[in-house]
């Protein structure tokens, strides 16, 4: 795989904390505690942030050409198609790097490049970290086998 666009993030920071900590799966009312106000606002924040991401991953969607396929708001990822590159490709969001497009390369064994195979696995381990997800991974394993075991949680039944 490889990473071919990054953007802005499209949220304000009480929409960035509020959307992290809620993906992590911290309940509501932790939340509006620990920002010192209401269950309603962190609600409504929340329901506004994933609006904003819904918005922001079609319009790179659009940008990149993609047929939408699926999209997950809550989980800040849209699978789509590239019908030029007959490709599928899957666009990302995370609070730090915000949004990301992600083509299935064919064979991922030929990318060699230290620091790019760093960087992306990363990438990878943050996604995971901020939808709060546990994995069970090696040092040695490619980011293109994380990304498929990542993507795969975060849209069942996703294959190549």
């Amino acid at each position: 795989m490889r990473t071919t666009c990054s953007f802005a993030s499209p949220l304000s920071s009480k929409q960035k904390t509020i959307w992290g900590l809620a993906s992590r799966g911290t309940p509501i009312a932790a939340i509006a505690e620990k920002l010192k106000t209401s269950r309603q606002y962190v609600n409504q924040t929340r329901l506004a942030a994933e609006a904003k991401i819904s918005r922001a991953l079609l319009d790179v969607a659009q940008v990149n050409e993609l047929q939408v396929i699926r999209l997950n708001a809550k989980d800040a990822i849209l699978l789509g198609y590239q019908p030029f590159l007959k490709q599928k490709a899957i666009v990302t969001y995370t609070t730090r790097h915000g949004m990301k497009v992600w083509y299935w390369h064919e064979h991922p064994e030929e990318i060699t490049d230290q620091e790019f195979l760093k960087q992306t696995r990363e990438y990878l381990l943050e996604i995971a970290g901020e939808r709060g997800m546990q994995l069970e991974i090696s040092e040695n394993l490619h980011p293109a086998a994380l990304a498929k075991e990542i993507f795969s949680k975060l849209l069942p039944g996703l294959t190549r």
